[in-house]
This record gives C-alpha cells, structure tokens and sequence, in this order.
C-alpha cells in the first residue's frame, strides 16, 4: 500500500487513519497491546518513547543509556541556533509554545541532522561488512569521493568534548554486561582512525557521532534521529525561552546594532544630479 494515496487505499477498504500504534475507546486506551494504566507508573520516558517508536521494550540498563543521550543533547547555550531563536522569539511577545515551536522548527539538515546521517553510514557500513560487500575503507572512499564531509566528527568549539567521553564510558559498561554488542561503537571508532590516516591529523569523534552510534546500538531507525533530538534540545530551548521571557527583554535581535556586524553589500546609493 506504500505510495499510494489516502483516498485510494480509503476506497480499497482501508481506514482514512490506520495504526499499530494506539487504539483509543471510551475510558479505554491501548498502546501497542499494553493498557496505558499498566504503563504508567511502571516504564520510564525513554522506554515509552523507544516502545512507541519501535514496538519493542528496552531493559532498564539499554533505556538508562538511551536517556543519557537525550540528556547530553539537551542544552549548548545560546550559541545554538535552536536556542538563540527560541530566546529572540520570547523577546517578541509571541506566546511560550511559540517560542518554543520557533526553536525546534530551527532543527533541521545541518542543525541537528548530523545524527541521522552518521547512523545511515554506520548502519550501512555494518551490513556491507556482513554481507562482504565493504568496509571501512570502501564506505569512505564513496563519501569522500560524492564530496561528502563524514558526520560526526570535529566540532567548532570542543576538542575534547566532555559529553563524549561519559557516554563512551555508559556504553562501555552495557557492553560488558552483554547488553549491546558494541559493534558500531567499533565502526565509529574505525572511521576516526580511517579519517585521521587520511587526513594527516587527529579527528576527534563529537556528541553527534557517539550518540548515533549508541542508537544504533539500540535498534532506532536512522529516519527518527532528527525526531528524537527535537526532544533532548526541546529541553533546552523550553529553559531558556522561559528565562529570557522572565527576563522581560523586547525585540532582541541576532546580533547588537553595530555596523560592523551587519553590513551591506549591494549596490551603492546612486545619488541624484544637482
């Protein structure tokens, strides 16, 4: 049926809405086969949110690690358009959801999208080297040669980013307690040697990278990354949009009114003949 239209597969005998995901009745609720009254009290956030999304039940360990990754995408200051734009819609006597829908609506390819990207390469890395059709080395010839920069890796400000390390060492005790195998943990790392031989010079794998590699660990579709970290930044961006609407400040814009900050490169003021 995919591909088709609503009111085609309508006519054909399917619902206008169809779902595996909820049923909602009078005084009744079903999520996934489970009564929303035995779930609640009973599974995490991170539990229901990967229940939701992939119709299977995490241990308390994997959704322990699942939510360290919504917690270590949570927040990076002002500095990221997210936040920023959230805060300068507070500014603007907008309502609070709309400062905040203005910061997630910020979230898109290139801010926010790099963890969808790394984990379709790992996903595919890992199926090339179980099938022997690739590896490494082959998937990043292909990228480089697309002219295609490798997500995951580098970052404008850390060198040594702290979130990094702490989930490497969250994943490294689920790995030896047989939870999650750690194979793309290992690709990960492989494509940093990999790109740092090539290179000449050390690349150091950021948040993006070791979180796609954890969700990929974890069985998430690469498809829903940009989804789930609308989620760990909505944190972030509803903070801050409410402090900066607590702060009472109007109209703030992208940058101070200084000219060097803004300047204008069109054409020059053509000034009328006397």
């Amino acid at each position: 049926m995919a591909g088709r239209s609503a009111l085609e597969t309508y006519k054909q005998g399917g619902a206008w809405w169809e779902t595996d995901i909820s049923d909602i009745k009078k005084n009744e609720i079903t999520i996934r086969g489970k009564k929303v009254e035995d779930l609640i009290g009973n599974v995490s956030y991170t539990q229901m949110l990967f229940f939701l999304l992939v119709g299977e039940e995490l241990t308390e360990q994997k959704a322990k690690l699942f939510e360290s990754v919504l917690v270590a995408g949570a927040d990076h200051g002002p500095r990221a358009p997210s936040i920023a734009a959230a805060r300068m819609a507070a500014t603007c006597g907008v309502t609070f959801n709309s400062a905040v829908a203005t910061g997630v609506n910020m979230l898109g390819d290139v801010h926010g999208g790099a963890v969808e990207d790394s984990m379709a390469i790992l996903y595919d890395t890992k199926e090339a080297m179980h099938k022997g059709t690739g590896d490494v080395a082959q998937q990043l010839d292909e990228i480089l040669e697309a002219g295609k920069k490798l997500p995951g890796f580098g970052h404008q400000l850390h060198d040594n980013d702290p979130r990094v390390k702490r989930l490497y060492e969250l994943s490294q005790s689920l790995i030896d307690d047989g939870e999650i195998t750690g194979d793309y943990l290992t690709i990960l790392e492989q494509y940093r040697h990999e790109i740092s031989t090539r290179k000449n010079r050390t690349f150091t794998i950021n948040v993006d990278g070791i979180s796609a590699a954890i969700q990929c660990e974890l069985g998430i579709p690469a498809e829903a990354a940009k989804g789930i970290f609308a989620l760990s930044r909505g944190m972030g961006i509803v903070a801050h949009a409410y402090e900066e609407l607590q702060k009472g400040t109007l109209i703030k814009g992208p940058c101070p009114n200084e000219e060097n900050l803004v300047r204008y490169t069109g054409k020059a003021l053509v000034k009328e003949e006397e």
